[in-house]
């Protein structure tokens, strides 16, 4: 059972969704941008996705040319109403051609008029909660902090700082200036060949 049936009981059968106050709820009013759109379009299908819902999107304006009306887009229908007057009219004809089953999600109380009493309807304020909180569960699952055990690539193993701290004390003090010297030897040989080498490019 998902996020929107144990907030809301039995899921419905269809949730006809109005993205236009679906939108002016999440701060995005008058002409929204088409990447906006398909935002909002792609987190509804990401929700009717996980509470496992029949979801159909009605928005106002063009079709979007990748959500054309009537079809399905990432799993959900989307249908546009040219006129943003008639959407009222619309949105009560979607909730009627989906059965006794579908609820209107939506504001728009010109909608919930026309549907009446005997059709269910669900305020945009109270779908948010269900809708947020799905958004926010991906959020987290996407951001979750990588367990101990969790492999880490291929990172070279760390040094055993135990043993690099135990060799010195297992050293003769005796032998510490004979290694200093074995180890400052080779840096002079070394330079000098770099510059014969340089010396005979040159020649």
């Amino acid at each position: 059972m998902g996020l929107f049936s144990n907030l809301f009981g039995p899921a419905s059968t269809v949730l006809v969704i109005d993205v236009e106050a679906l939108n002016e709820s999440l701060g995005m009013k008058g002409n929204v941008l088409p990447r906006n759109q398909l935002q909002t379009l792609r987190r509804l299908s990401r929700f009717a996705h996980r509470e496992k819902l029949e979801v159909v999107a009605v928005a106002a304006g063009e079709p979007l040319n990748k959500a054309p009306g009537g079809k399905k887009f990432e799993g959900i229908q989307v249908q546009y109403c040219a006129d943003s007057k008639a959407l009222p009219a619309f949105l009560a004809k979607t909730v009627r051609s989906k059965g006794s089953g579908a609820i209107l999600v939506s504001g728009n109380a010109a909608a919930e008029k026309l549907l009446g009493p005997k059709v269910s309807k669900l305020r945009m304020s109270t779908f948010r909660k269900a809708f947020d909180l799905c958004g926010d569960q991906e959020q987290h699952s996407n951001n979750a902090p990588r367990s101990n055990n969790a492999p880490r690539g291929n990172r070279p193993p760390r040094p055993n700082r135990q043993r690099s701290q135990q060799q010195p004390q297992q050293q003769n003090n005796d032998d510490e200036p004979r290694r200093e010297r074995q180890e400052r030897k080779p840096k002079t040989p070394s330079q000098s060949d770099a510059i014969n080498e340089l010396i005979d490019l040159v020649d």
